[in-house]
């Protein structure tokens, strides 16, 4: 069968694991200091405010994450990484403004890129190991389903933790073969950066794709091929929806077909303010949503709804009338 198990940082956060930009942003390893910036000399006060010479700017990207960071609850990190080093138009504001953008400047916002990355890296790696994880949620209970199936033999994870860590914890005994999409904290692999979006000269480093640790995949054939997909905790927001594009597209624009024919999609998302945020973000992209349930069966069910019980109960059992192997 052959059939596809896809997990976001929903799949993590429902596991009880911090793992959220903003988590990571409110961390000690975040990589600002924590308190605001005023000119002045080189020190640090016994406020915690951190004092730079006013001869000194500021890395211009440390300026803008931590902008952002400061002002949203919810904080996108490679959201702002994009919006910052993409290619603006001349005779737009931006694009004046990072004309004048200078080797030495571009050399400490990559510098301070990497900074994230690594730091990223360690505050993940602290959160995996000391961190227990909640047994009693729907990740979990997904999990085991998925498992006991059998026939999922293409599991594929945008998180930055190690799956077979979580599944020890959760006292399952089986190891599970998977593939990082983007890296994993073990051996310090993890991707942190931008899909194919035209970024300024300098900032080519910023695109997944150039990360040395940046390895093929094959999760589009998996998909298409694929009887039972049952993805958990992604948004589908711009930064990783290039991976699903053309998948999605050709079910919604695609001939007539049986309903024996219809591959199941199952999507776990965690309250219907997140499950319009996904139906909005397909739609933005090209997505005949109506087409979409026609072509297929295609669910989005919420972690937090009680009222979605009867499909939740559905897709167990259906699960396990289709595994080959004993739950």
């Amino acid at each position: 069968m052959g059939n596809v198990f896809i997990i976001g940082n929903g799949f993590d956060l429902d596991l009880g694991l911090p793992t959220k930009y903003s988590d990571f942003a409110k961390s000690e390893y975040w990589p600002i200091a924590p308190k605001k910036m005023i000119l002045n000399d080189n020190v640090q006060s016994n406020s915690g405010v951190f004092r730079i010479n006013a001869t000194v700017d500021a890395p211009k990207l440390e300026e803008a994450i931590e902008t952002a960071r400061s002002k949203e609850t919810w904080f996108d990190l490679e959201k702002e990484l994009l919006e910052y080093a993409m290619q603006y138009e001349p005779g737009t504001s931006n694009y004046s403004h990072f004309s004048r953008e200078t080797p030495n400047k571009i050399k400490n916002n990559v510098d301070y890129f990497n900074k994230l990355r690594v730091s990223l890296n360690e505050y993940i790696l602290e959160v995996q190991r000391n961190q227990a994880v909640c047994k009693d949620c729907t990740a979990n209970s997904v999990l085991n389903a998925v498992i006991g199936n059998g026939f999922f033999e293409n599991i594929y994870s945008f998180n930055y933790t190690d799956l077979n860590s979580i599944v020890k914890q959760l006292g399952i005994t089986k190891d599970v073969k998977y593939s990082h999409l983007h890296g994993n904290v073990l051996d310090k692999s993890i991707i942190l950066g931008v899909d194919e979006t035209k970024l300024r000269k300098g900032y080519e480093c910023f695109h997944k794709s150039s990360s040395r640790y940046y390895r093929s995949h094959d999760l589009y054939n998996s998909l298409a091929a694929a009887r039972e997909i049952v993805i958990f905790g992604l948004s589908f927001g711009s930064i990783d929806y290039s991976y699903f594009d053309r998948f999605f597209k050709q079910i919604s624009e695609g001939k007539s077909i049986t309903d024996d024919q219809k591959q199941y999609i199952t999507v776990f998302t965690k309250d219907d303010s997140s499950r319009l945020g996904i139906i909005t973000n397909m739609r933005n992209m090209g997505i005949n949503i109506q087409r979409l349930y026609a072509q297929s069966h295609f669910q989005i069910i919420c972690t937090s709804d009680d009222g979605e019980r009867k499909e939740l109960d559905d897709f167990y059992r259906r699960l396990e009338e289709d595994s080959h192997v004993s739950i």
